[in-house]
């Protein structure tokens, strides 16, 4: 019985690993996994949990008192909620206004037991650095808190259960802040879900003092929240007391609503995210960097040497279509990953993959150099079978 000859070895050696790679890139092929949002059984209340999201349809209400000339926020949101997982080494998006137009979506999330806000200020930070705020063991496990956070011309407040936490002044948000879609326990792209019980929330169009603030904390947690749906400035509120069904109505009057769909989807699908955008908010991953590129020499260095063995007096030749077939595969994995949501589609994993398939080419091309004794496959007019 003839063997394989070595130039169909090294290419279903090539394919084994290709199909290695969109098993690695893909599991476990999740595509639509159901929601994991569920209404509380014991209080009023949703509880999200990995792969978890609810979204209004529609953008939020436009604010009334808003002019074309008003260059910063004047606002007021309103959480009560706790926090039922610690983040280890990542964030997650507990209220996001996603805004396509504005550099940064209004997102209030969590950090470990810290409580972040980023948005889009009137005055861009210099260097490209992240326009974020942070208040430090503002999210104790399993601790319910009503978190506010106002902001004005003169900076942005926090605080804790109706008590002054922190003070940002000169930190203001551009006017369109707050103008966009409402994603909770979640952002835009379904990549930072959320573990943990939202209670209620609110959104003013106006900055509450600090008489207001403390009489909205003993109205929500004394469960009187209904008596502000007619509050001056009151864009949204959300009092979750359905206890069923797939939406959850604004109370405001605005006829808005929340989603809850039972299969878990994105707002909106980073298809291929830029390198520029991949490292903005946090430095480059170095080592997923390293790993892409070495995950690739493999490919590279066995898919050039099967070329070789077929054409082996057209190196570059080979090389650019091994090349070309490293980013091909690399591409149709991250588009793929677009559509789940344990995956970042990402052009810097194609760029990095690419280059591995690359360094692998360059070392099979150096080890054929070499070993100019070591036969590849049957030379031309050899009719001697190999076994």
């Amino acid at each position: 019985m003839k063997c394989f000859s070595k130039d169909r070895w090294f290419g279903w050696l090539s394919l084994v690993i290709v199909a290695g790679y969109f098993v690695v890139g893909l599991w476990p092929f999740e595509f639509r996994p159901p929601n994991r949002v569920n209404w509380l059984a014991d209080r009023v209340g949703l509880h999200f949990e990995p792969y978890g999201i609810a979204y209004d349809p529609a953008p939020l209400p436009q604010s009334a008192s808003r002019s074309s000339s008003k260059l910063c926020a004047n606002f007021t949101v309103e959480l009560w909620l706790e926090a039922h997982h610690e983040p280890a080494n990542n964030i997650f998006d507990i209220l996001t206004i996603h805004n396509g137009n504005l550099p940064f979506d209004f997102v209030l999330f969590q950090w470990k037991q810290d409580f972040l806000l980023r948005a889009t200020t009137q005055h861009p930070r210099l260097g490209g650095e992240i326009p974020e705020l942070d208040v430090d063991d503002a999210l104790p496990e399993g601790q319910a808190r009503f978190i506010t956070v106002r902001g004005d011309g003169a900076g942005t407040d926090f605080y804790l259960d109706g008590l002054a936490a922190d003070h940002f002044p000169h930190f203001t948000l551009n006017a369109a802040a707050l103008d966009g879609q409402l994603i909770l326990g979640n952002d835009a792209s379904g990549k930072q879900s959320w573990t943990g019980r939202l209670l209620g929330m609110a959104i003013y169009n106006r900055a509450l003092d600090k008489a207001d603030i403390s009489r909205h904390y003993a109205l929500w947690t004394h469960g009187h929240a209904s008596q502000l749906t007619n509050a001056p400035g009151l864009r949204t509120i959300y009092l979750f007391d359905e206890g069923r069904g797939q939406q959850a109505a604004d109370s405001s009057g605005n006829r808005h609503h929340v989603i809850i769909p039972a299969i878990f989807q994105p707002v909106h699908r980073d298809l291929l995210i830029p390198p520029w955008k991949d490292i903005s908010y946090d430095r480059p991953d170095y080592s997923d960097m390293v790993v892409n590129i070495l995950g690739f020499v493999p490919f590279g260095f066995c898919f050039y040497l099967h070329r070789w063995s077929l054409r082996p007096n057209q190196r570059a030749t080979n090389a650019f279509l091994v090349v070309l077939a490293g980013a091909a595969v690399s591409l149709t994995i991250e588009i793929l990953q677009a559509w789940l949501p344990n995956r970042v589609s990402s052009t810097t994993d194609v760029l990095t993959n690419t280059a591995g398939t690359l360094l692998g080419a360059a070392l099979a091309i150096a080890i054929q150099s070499k070993v100019t004794n070591i036969e590849f496959a049957r030379k031309p007019g050899d009719d001697t079978p190999q076994s």
